[in-house]
């Protein structure tokens, strides 16, 4: 499952295996969810990390991810996060409310907590756009962001 988007990096095994990453994804768009949960899943399985070392934890939406995110920082029994939601524009500013908070607060946690975060709640103007980032394909943004999550971490590894 290689991306266009991001080169695939060779992870030391020995260090991936130990790592503890957590889901959060919503229910809403349930199936693109299922779909963005399942690469990021399959990505981290392939580059060493353990089946049980993954753990996925249910949002309401994406106005919720946050606070998830924050629980699971604060506990310190996680070594990143991958966060999924999808958030579609309507007619109102309700949108842009959700999806600027949404950012805001997961950047905050990661700072906070010096947790990586990999940000893909998908923000799109129409369905169609959330379908082409969390089909079943290559381009599907679950890969980014456990990619994202295991970059940043063998990084921070690197500097301490």
């Amino acid at each position: 499952m290689q991306s266009n988007h991001v080169t695939l990096a060779e992870f030391d095994h020995n260090f991936t295996q130990k790592l503890k990453i957590a889901i959060i994804r919503t229910d809403y768009y349930q199936e693109l969810n299922d779909n963005l949960e399942q690469y990021c899943r399959q990505t981290l399985l392939e580059h060493g990390v353990k089946e049980e070392n993954i753990t996925t934890f249910i949002a309401p939406g994406s106005w919720e991810i946050p606070l998830v995110s924050q629980k699971i920082a604060k506990s310190k029994k996680i070594d990143a996060i991958v966060a999924f939601g999808i958030i579609v524009k309507g007619e109102t500013y309700h949108f842009d409310m959700i999806a600027n908070e949404c950012v805001r607060a997961l950047m905050q946690t990661s700072l906070d907590y010096s947790m990586p975060i990999a940000m893909e709640v998908l923000a799109v103007h129409d369905i169609s756009q959330a379908k082409a980032r969390a089909s079943k394909n290559t381009h599907n943004k679950g890969i980014e962001g456990a990619l994202a999550v295991l970059k940043t971490l063998d990084t921070l590894r690197s500097i301490s």
